[in-house]
């Protein structure tokens, strides 16, 4: 099944944004009514009192009956933000593989895309991903958790090894399921149902060996990969 990971979005670590709401009031031409100039504070004497940032910060978030702690309010959506769910790597082949066909067919709006031609688009796509992981730890820029009840907050932070790992997992899974012979008895199955009540339809013929080659090809990629680097 697929891993559903958690972690920091697109692959870059989240940092929450430091907007400054007096700046942004004073943008905006946010001009509030004084109460001097209201009914009940016409015959009152103006008094005025300077409040710092910080002082009104600190009034708001331990003063006021109901309001919320400031500090412990970032801290909470921070935690929120970088577990938040990521797409798993096998949903990701699929809308590469649907992404690839719809752009071949703009490309070759008369021809009929090829066994190897799909063999293309996937691996194409499982380079891309090995990069965007591998690279992303490498830069420390790259933070992904796996939910679990063992740890104490439920999560556990992975490795650089840990998520390539799913990666492979996840990418002999889809492999299998879209051109192994699950789906080759699918696709007889479609057939003869096709053949019954609509026109002639032809299953897709895929070699016996088609799918270790695939797995082959990202096993030597991800070793290439590892000589480069070290």
């Amino acid at each position: 099944m697929p891993v559903n990971l958690v972690g920091n979005i697109n692959g870059n670590t989240y940092n929450a944004p430091d907007i400054n709401l007096f700046e942004a009031a004073k943008k905006q031409n946010n001009q509030p009514v004084k109460f001097s100039d209201t009914k009940a504070g016409e015959n009152i004497p103006f008094i005025k009192v300077n409040i710092s940032e910080e002082g009104l910060r600190a009034l708001h978030g331990s003063r006021l009956e109901g309001s919320m702690d400031l500090d412990k309010a970032r801290d909470e959506r921070k935690y929120i933000i970088e577990h938040q769910p990521i797409e798993s790597f096998y949903n990701r082949f699929a809308n590469i593989m649907q992404k690839g066909y719809e752009e071949w067919q703009e490309e070759n709006p008369v021809g009929t895309i090829t066994l190897e031609d799909k063999a293309d688009i996937l691996m194409e796509g499982y380079y891309a991903i090995y990069d965007e992981v591998s690279s992303g730890y490498d830069a420390g820029t790259r933070i992904r958790f796996l939910e679990t009840p063992e740890s104490e907050d439920g999560f556990i932070r992975l490795s650089k090894e840990d998520e390539l790992a799913i990666l492979e997992n996840e990418f002999k899974e889809f492999v299998n399921d879209r051109f192994g012979s699950r789906h080759q008895e699918e696709s007889k199955k479609v057939a003869k149902a096709l053949n019954h009540n609509i026109r002639h339809y032809e299953p897709e013929k895929i070699p016996d060996d088609f799918v270790e080659r695939l797995l082959k090809s990202a096993k030597d990629y991800a070793e290439k990969y590892k000589e480069q680097i070290y």
